[in-house]
């Protein structure tokens, strides 16, 4: 595809039909996977007549806590982003590894400190950039915000508070 005679607009809308193409074919092999699976399931016999292999342990969650790739979390590696923001990023993404591993140990309490590193993390963030050149605030808005008022219900009043 020659993108000598395409505007910025033109490239933006076939990234983002590309993306959504990708997307919807990911989720119909996922789909067809899940389908297969449970085909295989019913053909198995009744797993009730079967003796369980496990036991339930206490303090074990019975799921694996989800671990954030540490440089590489959405696909772009933090130090691409660079400066303060890629330097607070990485910060988050080690705050909420360990507050998974901490949710793993039953040890809630000690996320109350890291909850409000990484908000307070994200104010920073987005205090940088209300304060970018004004061609960055033709930007699109970012399509989620902190709720303060949900944060404010277990976590003490931040000190880096988002300007309006």
């Amino acid at each position: 595809m020659q993108l000598q005679n395409k505007t910025v607009r033109d490239v933006a809308l076939r990234c983002r039909w590309m993306t959504k193409k990708e997307n919807s074919k990911r989720r119909k092999e996922e789909h067809n996977l899940a389908r297969k699976s449970k085909d295989k399931k019913e053909r198995v016999a009744d797993p009730s007549t079967k003796p369980a292999h496990f036991a339930a342990r206490p303090n074990v969650p019975p799921y694996a806590p989800p671990m954030i790739p540490m440089d590489y979390d959405d696909g772009i590696p933090y130090k691409a982003i660079g400066g303060a923001t890629g330097e607070l990023l990485e910060r988050n993404a080690q705050a909420f590894n360990q507050i998974s591993a901490n949710l793993a140990a039953f040890q809630i309490q000690e996320n109350v400190g890291l909850l409000c590193q990484t908000r307070d993390n994200i104010f920073k963030i987005m205090n940088d950039l209300n304060d970018m050149p004004d061609i960055m605030k033709q930007m699109p808005p970012l399509p989620v915000k902190v709720n303060d008022e949900l944060a404010g219900t277990i976590l003490p009043p931040s000190t880096h508070m988002m300007q309006s």
